[in-house]
């Protein structure tokens, strides 16, 4: 794990604070010497009703109790996007996807691709959407950011009355994204 800094967001949408450090233990535990298997088999999955068979889901499942009846396939895409992200950052996914590429001013991922992962209208499509970001930021991800937000998406889109204004998820990661190009665009 490079750049392992405080990976806790600053407030959470969905995870309390022993889920936070559920995830987090499962995160390193994952991406542990010995879980090489586990881990190729969850980054192997295509879909979401493939990774709620893998083990590597089924214990992150069992460590967040309050979850596995309701959140079940938001816990999924939990399990199936952080099993991509190998390396851990302090920064959020989307201010690593709207940092300018090395020695030039375009976005790491660019804005029609970033306007697609917004547009994710079902879990599959953001399941999909999400995987390539995370391949697109170098494997990297902040686990406890990453995991809150996608579990953020999923509640959201499950009870749209409960997020709205700058609660809503895709003002909170555009705002993050933009503000990231922005500060690199300033004369733009």
């Amino acid at each position: 794990m490079s750049e392992q800094k405080e990976s806790k967001p600053s407030s959470t949408a969905v995870l309390k604070e022993d889920e936070t450090q559920a995830v987090l233990g499962w995160y390193h535990w994952l991406h542990g010497e010995k879980q090489k298997g586990i881990r190729a088999r969850l980054k192997r999955c295509g879909s979401l009703d493939e990774v709620i068979t893998e083990q590597g889901f089924l214990r992150l499942n069992q460590m967040l109790p309050r979850l596995q009846q309701y959140d079940l396939i938001g816990v999924a895409l939990v399990a199936g996007v952080l099993a991509i992200a190998k390396h851990e950052d302090a920064a959020s996914l989307p201010a690593l996807l709207g940092r300018a590429k090395e020695g030039g001013d375009k976005p790491v991922f660019s804005e029609l691709r970033f306007q697609r992962l917004l547009a994710s209208d079902d879990e599959e499509q953001l399941y999909q959407n999400m995987r390539r970001a995370v391949i697109q930021a170098g494997e990297k991800a902040n686990p406890l950011a990453l995991a809150d937000s996608l579990l953020h998406w999923y509640r959201e889109h499950r009870h749209p009355d409960w997020f709205s204004g700058n609660r809503q998820w895709q003002y909170q990661v555009a705002k993050t994204y933009y503000t990231e190009v922005f500060n690199y665009q300033k004369g733009v």
